[in-house]
């Protein structure tokens, strides 16, 4: 039996199979967790909030999502051990949770953005990126209108810039693509580009496995 893992499934998920099977061949004992039921303390120790449009992004893009009864036993489970990676419109979910600081406006250009980016590793977020890691580049998909990350500026004792665009594709502030938290004993990581996927040969994209791996190496 792997390590557990969980993904939570909201109407309108779309990346959460595809993140399903990247933990799944990585070696995870891999969970759907329905959005409905709560996430009890220790029950996993990763969860990833997928990419896609939850409850069709009705409101603002992860404004009822943020409600359900997953999300709201989130912060609990980090608090005892549990670390969270949010995905695109999982990000756009732990923004509108407050679990971590700042907010997203439509892309710079008003239009849709889909395409493959060049991502620069900045800092270490346990379990997913190791101090071996600093100063890689990696090329992961990215897909979203809204995805202009905006905050007055990082506040280093409370969030760390770990990701960063080499070409800005949305106008995010000093090119930040991913942010990490630490919490309690747990952590909160999110990010717009897509590492689940990026993580089989077959894609042509398999720098998404970097996560996955050091997850496993750090965790298991």
């Amino acid at each position: 039996m792997g390590l557990k893992a969980a993904v939570i499934q909201f109407p309108g998920s779309n990346c959460d199979h595809d993140a399903y099977r990247a933990l799944e061949a990585n070696g995870f004992d891999v969970k759907m967790h329905w959005h409905e039921v709560a996430i009890q303390k220790n029950q996993y120790p990763l969860i990833i909030v997928p990419g896609g449009f939850s409850f069709g992004d009705y409101l603002r893009a992860g404004a009822i999502a943020k409600l359900s009864v997953a999300a709201q036993s989130l912060e609990e489970a980090i608090e005892a051990g549990a670390h969270v990676m949010g995905i695109c419109n999982g990000f756009q979910i732990l923004l509108e949770s407050r679990m971590l600081p700042g907010y997203l406006h439509v892309n710079s250009h008003l239009r849709f953005v889909s395409k493959t980016c060049s991502l620069k590793v900045t800092d270490e977020a346990f379990p997913w990126i190791q101090k071996k890691d600093l100063g890689k580049i990696l090329r992961f998909p990215i897909a979203h209108r809204f995805g202009n990350y905006q905050v007055p500026k990082i506040d280093r004792g409370e969030v760390d810039a770990v990701l960063k665009y080499e070409k800005n594709p949305n106008g995010s502030f000093e090119d930040v693509a991913g942010i990490y938290r630490k919490v309690g004993k747990g952590s909160v990581m999110g990010l717009m580009p897509h590492p689940e996927r990026a993580s089989f040969d077959a894609l042509h994209l398999s720098d998404g496995q970097l996560f996955w791996k050091n997850a496993k190496e750090a965790l298991g």
